[in-house]
């Protein structure tokens, strides 16, 4: 994962064009995505059932809210290709990071109907233009719930509700002029199309030597890569004066370093998490009070210590993004591959170009009317938690089917690829 920026907050607004919309969805057909992100085609399904239980875009016609997962830093060009198949236009909401680290990238996003959002804190412009995309009708809405790359495949990060907070604002009224919408979970996945086991090891093997790790050559992919980053998540505890159990247990070893930062980093933000918190909650959490530390002018006197706390959460974030039985329950290609280079991506701290050729995945599954989260006797944070559970759920199913049909070298079993 990226450091996060934290630079002052600018809003960007979407300056959708639909000459050039057309021009940048040609070029990211044709030469982003086979020729710099190396996925090589996007294979879409569900779309007509999707048109089947949809009426068409446009004034007094239902409303639509995508939710996608983000398992790569590929996902929002393939799914502008996802779309582009499916003859359906967008507005996407955005980290506003993401515009301030290219001028051209921002102006590109910008043209495409991309707008930003502040997801740290509470941006009520870009909910404004959230709501405003749906109650005009004329695009589709794009959202990416869980809020962040994670770099995992096959299984959803916990969603953010703010999606289904807007969506449920959004239907409730829009229900007073009849109008309906619909919420569109969507799983992506991405799967190696060759036998890349090469590559994958000598990316491990130079990890390993970053990290002065003496590795058997004829150890089991899993064995080193669990030796690897066991040895990476020591070296980041012990730089920054905090100690590891001494366990074996990945489970373990991870819960217990991921508590033991975070309790450390509360103690400095003098927050207290309610019992039962999770981890990934609890770092969310914290990196909003770091946020709203880090980006007040009137608080330049805390930046200094604001920017440690930041790297502090930064590791806890990073440690709780790893699943110890992720690759344990099913090692294939795909799962070792891209755990390897979200390991690569933490140690170097910077992006790690893909390895091989892909191809990606992009199912539509079952539109959710947001009807049954308004009506009756509904209450506000109850159905907002309904709605984000349910969405959450169905993009899991959709990636599980997607992963039961895999026919590509990604989806066997590392020891049975060839």
């Amino acid at each position: 994962m990226l450091d996060f920026l934290d630079l002052p907050y600018r809003f960007f607004p979407p300056k959708r064009n639909a000459l050039v919309a057309w021009l940048i969805g040609q070029n990211n057909c044709w030469h982003r995505l086979p020729k710099v992100l190396k996925v090589d085609r996007i294979e879409v399904s569900g779309v007509e059932a999707l048109r089947s239980k949809l009426n068409r875009q446009g004034r007094g016609r239902d409303r639509v809210l995508f939710l996608p997962n983000h398992p790569t830093h590929a996902d929002a060009a393939i799914f502008i290709e996802a779309l582009r198949q499916a003859g359906v236009s967008t507005q996407m909401m955005a980290a506003y990071d993401v515009f301030l680290r290219s001028r051209f990238d921002a102006w590109v996003m910008q043209k495409m109907g991309a707008f930003s959002v502040d997801r740290e804190g509470s941006d009520q412009r870009a909910m404004k233009q959230a709501s405003a995309v749906l109650a005009r009708g004329k695009h589709a809405l794009t959202i990416f719930p869980e809020g962040n790359v994670y770099l995992r495949n096959d299984q959803v990060t916990p969603f953010n509700d703010g999606a289904a907070f807007l969506a449920i604002r959004a239907a409730k009224e829009l229900s007073k002029h009849n109008i309906r919408v619909m919420a569109v979970p969507v799983s992506i996945k991405v799967t190696h199309l060759t036998d890349c086991r090469a590559a994958v090891s000598g990316l491990l093997d130079g990890l390993a030597g970053l990290l002065e790790l003496a590795v058997k050559p004829t150890s089991p992919p899993r064995d080193t890569l669990v030796q690897v980053g066991t040895a990476a998540l020591r070296r980041n505890l012990r730089q920054r004066g905090l100690d590891a159990p001494d366990t074996l247990d990945l489970a373990e070893l991870i819960e217990h370093s991921a508590g033991a930062v975070l309790n450390d980093l509360e103690a400095k933000l003098t927050t207290q998490p309610k019992d039962g918190t999770s981890l990934i909650d609890r770092v969310r959490t914290a990196r909003r009070v770091i946020h709203e530390v880090r980006t007040d002018e009137n608080r330049v006197a805390d930046h200094a210590a604001a920017l440690t706390w930041a790297d502090q959460a930064m590791l806890a974030f990073r440690i709780v993004s790893y699943l110890p039985g992720y690759v344990a329950e099913s090692p294939t290609l795909d799962r070792i591959s891209e755990t390897i280079e979200k390991l690569a991506e933490d140690v170097r701290r910077e992006m790690i170009e893909p390895i091989a050729t892909r191809r990606a995945l992009v199912r539509f599954n079952e539109p959710i009317p947001l009807d049954r989260y308004i009506g009756e006797g509904k209450r506000g944070r109850a159905a907002i938690r309904e709605l984000t559970a349910d969405s959450e759920a169905a993009v899991q199913r959709g990636l599980d089917e997607l992963n039961d049909a895999n026919p590509h070298p990604g989806g066997k079993p590392w020891d049975g690829v060839g």
